[in-house]
């Protein structure tokens, strides 16, 4: 994959790497409704990720340019997780460290509880967040699937 990845939080001087990502229908097209995001709507979630206590962005970096999003929602009983890539930059391996990276700091942050949906037919992303423990618990609608994954508890060592 080559240099490392950071991943900081989103500022608003990332709303133009955002809103590329959201112009674009190959990044939009497994996201939400699969429609593209008007420059408006984008500044407006993207004001409203940087507003909210319970929305946490994060720009992924590699070599100090943007190369995708990591989303983290607080929802009622976990955290849902989400990731964008540029185009550019698929098949670079992106998506596994950028989930890695994405869930070791919401752990380091104390969530331990995950949900992430995903199109049955985006195999890639399936197949990634099944390597972090993801998995599929229910349809929603026509090829939604969501998926969650718990980290499990520490045994407690038998008494001697």
């Amino acid at each position: 994959m080559g240099p490392s990845l950071l991943l900081t939080p989103m500022t608003e001087a990332d709303a133009d790497f955002v809103a590329r990502l959201a112009a674009d229908e190959r990044v939009m097209a497994h996201i939400g409704d699969g429609s593209t995001w008007s420059p408006e709507h984008t500044a407006q979630r993207v004001e409203h990720a940087l507003s909210s206590p319970e929305i946490s962005w994060f720009i992924a970096r590699r070599q100090n340019s943007p190369v995708g999003l990591f989303t983290a929602t607080e929802r009622r009983h976990a955290t849902e997780i989400g990731y964008w890539i540029a185009p550019e930059c698929w098949g670079q391996g992106l998506a596994k460290a950028i989930v890695s990276e994405g869930l070791a700091q919401l752990q380091e942050t104390g969530r331990s509880a995950f949900i992430a949906r995903a199109e049955a037919s985006n195999i890639a992303s399936l197949k990634v967040l099944a390597r972090y423990g993801f998995i599929a618990q229910a349809k929603e609608g026509p090829g939604l699937i969501t998926l969650t994954r718990v980290l499990p508890t520490v045994p407690v060592p038998p008494a001697s």
